[in-house]
């Protein structure tokens, strides 16, 4: 394949590049940015474990003044505010100037975390994105939106803050398990819903599923970066088109943090995007044929297969952690809900109201009387 970039021309521009092995070749590609700096690479003991970490630091050692690493367990806990914390002593420990550079390899929660570090310390140093995963390669690491849990929610402590560069490597796509592809998938998905009808109906007329190995997924990826790219440069800040990118996740983020984050995030939203589908069909917005076929695309990648969680739990659990839910505002809510394939719109409503239809599509979802027949593995 041919080395891909994206430029994504924010007030200060960088570039998305995705190849095969850039890890290896870092040193080439991160030239400019870490030359005769302090690095710090952060990542979890997931990837560290497939031997990335050791390949990065062989490829950018002899052009650095010096690399330092830290690698944090894995999972979505991580994202705390003790890690945050724990990441700004150990620079202010090392003397890290603002010229000094972080590098975030891993997924999302490592990206998130240290981009928000970045955001931060001394305020604002520069950093990389290295996503490991298909979800973050498209999703997380592109747009500068940075942050860290709280108890009472997701992404509640953060900042728009954009990296100096994305280095998209496909190689460590192949060291990913079948589940963390597929829940990459979920947000690709979720792209061709909601601005890109050709990329829907691609993936529904492909005669095998998208993996790892695929021949195109180079392009693939690059199509969710550039419709990530477009929507960022009309709205950076989340005022108006950029709340489309979060079609499914007010349930989704909700049902992962009841769940205590057993519900993974793509599966999360795959689950809010059709129980969305499903509300707007109930109210009259759409046609059921839109979440019959979208319900059967889901289904090619596994993604609803921890519905069942998802009903284990009251519809009080659910309200309770949208209590925090960042598109709320005052009474309001902004939500995402679908016309056609490749067409939504933002409508706002009162919590009140959006408050109830959610509650009849979570009843019909706990009874088994939902339209359609969402196919779902047992524990």
């Amino acid at each position: 394949m041919k080395l891909e970039k994206v430029n994504v021309a924010v007030a200060k521009p960088y570039d998305v590049i995705i190849d095969n092995d850039l890890i290896k070749n870092a040193g080439h590609h991160l030239e400019d940015f870490i030359q005769q700096r302090k690095v710090m690479i952060i990542t979890d003991e997931n990837v560290a474990s497939f031997g990335y970490l050791g390949s990065l630091q062989e490829a950018i050692s002899p052009i650095t003044k010096a690399v330092h690493t830290i690698t944090l367990p894995a999972g979505e806990e991580q994202k705390s505010s003790a890690n945050y914390i724990y990441l700004q002593e150990q620079l202010a420990t090392l003397n890290y100037s603002r010229t000094d550079v972080l590098i975030a390899l891993g997924g999302g929660v490592i990206g998130d975390l240290v981009g928000f570090t970045a955001a931060t310390y001394l305020r604002g140093i520069p950093y990389i994105q290295m996503p490991t995963t298909l979800l973050s390669a498209i999703d997380s690491s592109v747009g500068g939106k940075t942050a860290i849990d709280l108890p009472q929610g997701k992404n509640l402590v953060g900042a728009f803050y954009q990296p100096a560069r994305v280095l998209c490597d496909l190689t460590t796509f192949h060291t990913l398990s079948q589940s963390i592809f597929e829940d990459g998938c979920a947000e690709l998905i979720k792209y061709g819903m909601i601005l890109d009808d050709e990329l829907l109906n691609d993936l529904m007329t492909r005669d095998q599923p998208l993996t790892a190995l695929s021949d195109d997924l180079a392009n693939i990826v690059k199509r969710c970066v550039e419709i990530k790219r477009n929507v960022v440069l009309e709205d950076e800040h989340d005022l108006g088109l950029r709340q489309l990118l979060n079609f499914g996740h007010t349930i989704g983020h909700a049902i992962e943090q009841v769940s205590h984050y057993k519900v993974s995030h793509g599966r999360g939203v795959a689950t809010g995007m059709i129980l969305t589908q499903l509300m707007a069909e109930k109210e009259g917005l759409t046609d059921l044929i839109l979440a019959e076929r979208f319900n059967q695309l889901l289904n090619q990648y596994h993604l609803l297969d921890q519905v069942y969680l998802a009903k284990a739990y009251t519809f009080a659990d659910l309200l309770d952690a949208m209590t925090n839910d960042k598109k709320r505002r005052g009474g309001e809510i902004t939500e995402i809900f679908p016309e056609s394939f490749g067409k939504c719109e933002l409508k706002t409503i009162t919590f009140d109201q959006y408050a109830n239809w959610l509650e009849k599509i979570f009843t019909d979802l706990k009874t088994d009387q939902l339209p359609i027949t969402i196919i779902e593995a047992e524990a």
